[in-house]
């Protein structure tokens, strides 16, 4: 939230100085990088002194969090990668409501000439990790305090879908901020939400591409990555929850 004010205010002076939208279109992912790196700071500070507060308060053990080795790692990608397409799908079902079309051609501009390495740094990589240790690792994790984990993941997802200011990122966020703070929760492991999101970014940036390759070449191959991707986001789910089960305490 921090950064999205930061990269506003960045760009309303760029736009007052008479660059316009051209100049919106042009320096907006870049802002989002670099606002998402120095909202890291303070927001990491807070973490801090809300996870201590926890502590001395009997809601979270001084056990470590559990650590992800990197099959876990692939497979939380992967869990994102799932997420992300299913719920891009659910959005392009209810298109006609959203005004998806508008919206896509908003993204297409804002991508328009930018190397997809820049763009899965900005992202796929900052800005998804900024996002989290705002709403799921402080807003999420507080709300968890004093509710149940359902309620809290409800009212952070949606918190986090209002946040992106536009109603096809504001449905498409809230479904997946629910489901990362549903695997945060019960993973134990903070990473677990930066990973997902991670995936469902770099997937959407890179899926537009991979589809028309992959329908240059064999069309039917579409639905098998279809299945591979459900095939993962099941899987996962099921390793994730039976791994919660005899766990009593919490650890984040």
């Amino acid at each position: 939230m921090i950064s999205q004010i930061v990269g506003y205010a960045g760009l309303w002076l760029i736009m007052k100085s008479g660059g316009g939208m051209d100049a919106y279109y042009q320096n907006a992912i870049l802002f989002t990088g670099l606002t998402g790196l120095l909202a890291m700071i303070p927001c990491l500070w807070f973490y801090s002194r809300d996870r201590a507060a926890r502590k001395i308060g009997g809601l979270v053990t001084s056990q470590k969090p559990w650590q992800l080795k990197i099959p876990k790692m692939l497979l939380l990608l992967g869990m994102g990668a799932a997420f992300s397409q299913f719920a891009n799908m659910l959005v392009g079902i209810l298109q006609s409501v959203l005004n998806y079309q508008e919206y896509q051609e908003s993204m297409d501009q804002l991508m328009e000439g930018k190397q997809m390495w820049f763009l899965i740094l900005s992202m796929g990589i900052i800005a998804p990790l900024a996002e989290e240790i705002v709403f799921r690792w402080l807003i999420y994790l507080r709300l968890r305090d004093y509710m149940r984990m359902g309620a809290a993941a409800v009212i952070s997802g949606l918190i986090f879908g209002i946040y992106h200011g536009n109603l096809v990122q504001a449905v498409y966020a809230s479904l997946l901020g629910i489901v990362f703070a549903y695997i945060l929760d019960i993973s134990g492991c903070l990473w677990s939400s930066v990973l997902l999101h991670m995936g469902a970014n770099i997937w959407s940036l890179i899926s537009p591409d991979l589809y028309t390759w992959i329908i240059a070449r064999n069309p039917a191959a579409i639905m098998i990555l279809f299945l591979i991707l459900l095939m993962v986001m099941i899987l996962g789910c099921f390793y994730f929850t039976k791994r919660v089960q005899g766990r009593s305490k919490r650890v984040i």
